[in-house]
Parts: structure tokens; C-alpha cells; sequence
């Protein structure tokens, strides 16, 4: 089971564009360093996947 992706493909898999996501860490929805990060010599920022559920799960209304 892969518990993280490439932004690229998080954002291919999820629907939502780069910009939708900067400005979710911009305002400080998602953490640098907990729901993405960026892995040494690795050009591009990944996306931690059980970081990115629990969010989904806990965030917003309880509906």
C-alpha cells in the first residue's frame, strides 16, 4: 500500500490543481513536513496519503 505520491500524481488521482493545494498550505490547512514534504534530491514535493485522510476525516463539519 503506498502511504505517499508525488504532488503531480495526487493531483492526477484527486481531481485538484497545484495552485488548490499551495494555497491549502499557504493558509495552513496542510503542514509542510506532515502532509507534504520533500525527500532529499527529489526535485518535486510529495503527499502523505494517511496525513491527507485523517485531514479529510477530521476537518469540517461532522456530516
Amino acid at each position: 500500500m503506498l502511504t505517499a505520491v508525488p504532488l503531480s500524481k495526487y493531483c492526477d488521482l484527486s481531481g485538484e490543481s497545484i495552485e488548490a493545494i499551495e494555497r491549502r498550505i499557504e493558509r495552513g490547512y496542510w503542514v509542510k513536513g506532515t502532509h507534504v514534504f520533500k525527500p532529499a534530491h527529489v526535485r518535486e514535493r510529495w503527499v502523505d496519503l494517511v496525513a491527507i485522510s485523517e485531514w479529510a476525516r477530521t476537518s469540517g463539519s461532522n456530516s
